[in-house]
């Protein structure tokens, strides 16, 4: 099973490790682009990345972490929203102000692999010649 429960996604949190959640395309500036988030664990609480890179996959390399990101002021990370004390408070914020849901987070590098799905469906809607 890839996805998180809740549960499971707080006790990652609460045990120090990332959860992260692909969240789709989009276009900017007339060239395709991708948006995703990260929620790590800090000595401040638990911190909210949101990256927005572009589209620089294929169906055989799919590292969206490594994908260059849409403002090249962003931090490698991206762009931090908001440090909430708890994981609770932090996975409601994300499903709230950014659009996650609560049954499609995953564990640390899995986002990669979501987008993997993604680019694989947007290939079989393709029609073919």
């Amino acid at each position: 099973m890839r996805h998180l429960t809740r549960s499971f996604a707080v006790g990652a949190l609460h045990r120090g490790r990332q959860v992260e959640q692909f969240l789709g395309g989009f276009e900017h500036e007339g060239r395709q682009a991708l948006r995703w988030i990260a929620l790590g664990p800090d000595r401040q609480g638990i911190t909210i990345f949101l990256s927005e890179v572009e589209d620089a996959g294929t169906t055989t390399y799919s590292a969206i972490d490594n994908f260059p990101p849409i403002d090249p002021d962003d931090e490698t990370w991206g762009k931090v929203i908001a440090t909430k004390s708890t994981p609770e408070e932090a996975l409601d914020l994300a499903e709230s102000e950014l659009g996650a849901r609560p049954d499609r987070w995953v564990n640390e590098a899995v986002v990669c692999s979501e987008y993997h799905d993604y680019k694989m469906a947007a290939q079989d809607e393709l029609p073919t010649p």
